[in-house]
């Protein structure tokens, strides 16, 4: 019997076969995935129905839409950064854009601008944005915005613009609202002197290199002013007050001077 059992031969046990079931599936379902992405590209979902832009002031939505190259209808996932922030250079108020996508269809501009600290009156009562940088924004025109930011009416030197706009931009937002307008008034011995023209009625005279630490502490200095009194503030070494029409000594302010030699 052992001997008839060796020649009688035996039949292999067939394994299952995973490999080609795995194989089958995955072509399964790359196959649906392919239609699905043809059936979204061909659908509203897939365009740009949209564009939002936030955290812009000194550009309209309109003008940095139009000159970011995105449109309506354009692919939902061929907008790229990068090409947008290359596409806004030409508007030299823009610091640095990002996107944001929110489905179904709607970019979303992210703008940070660079500040703007004064404006510069131009020709025909045009009105443009001086901005932090000591450049003037020549491509916007502000004369029919409204004035927020003090007005420079006569300036004679050009290449001490971005020395101004160094100290405004140093200056608190609540000192910045309180000027209505500035002028260069250069002597013999100080080609940096200034004076400004306050909204409470009042008149400061100090130098650009010391003006946003002087004038930082305008509204305490303020305080001590005789009441319903206006008139011409030096801000130098020490501050110092001459009422319009006074004939008599400059009233000097110690507490000023100390306010502004050890701020707290």
């Amino acid at each position: 019997m052992a001997v008839i059992e060796e020649r009688i031969p035996q039949v292999k046990q067939q394994r299952p076969r995973r490999r080609g079931n795995r194989k089958l599936v995955f072509l399964l379902l790359l196959f649906f995935l392919t239609v699905l992405i043809i059936v979204f590209i061909r659908s509203p979902y897939s365009k740009v129905q949209e564009i939002q832009v936030y955290g812009n002031d000194i550009y309209s939505a309109e003008q940095i839409i139009g000159q970011s190259g995105l449109t309506k209808d354009m692919q939902f996932l061929n907008v790229w950064e990068s090409s947008v922030q290359s596409s806004l250079k030409p508007l030299a108020g823009i610091k640095e854009v990002t996107i944001s996508r929110s489905f179904p269809g709607v970019i979303m501009l992210h703008v940070t601008e660079i500040k703007r600290v004064a404006f510069w009156n131009g020709q025909n009562g045009a009105r443009y944005p001086l901005l932090e940088t000591g450049f003037v924004l020549k491509e916007v025109n502000f004369a029919d915005r409204v004035v927020d930011r003090p007005l420079i009416s006569s300036w004679p030197s050009p290449e001490l613009l971005p020395n101004l706009a160094k100290s405004l931009s140093n200056l608190t937002p609540a000192v910045l609202g309180e000027i209505s307008d500035i002028t260069l008034t250069p002597t013999i011995h100080d080609k940096q002197r200034v004076t400004l023209y306050m909204r409470d009625g009042n008149e400061v005279r100090s130098v650009l290199y010391k003006l946003d630490k002087m004038l930082n502490w305008y509204p305490a200095i303020a305080k001590e002013l005789p009441a319903n009194t206006k008139g011409v503030l030096s801000l130098f070494e020490q501050p110092w007050f001459v009422p319009y029409g006074a004939t008599g000594e400059a009233i000097p302010l110690k507490n000023g001077e100390e306010q502004t030699q050890k701020p707290q």
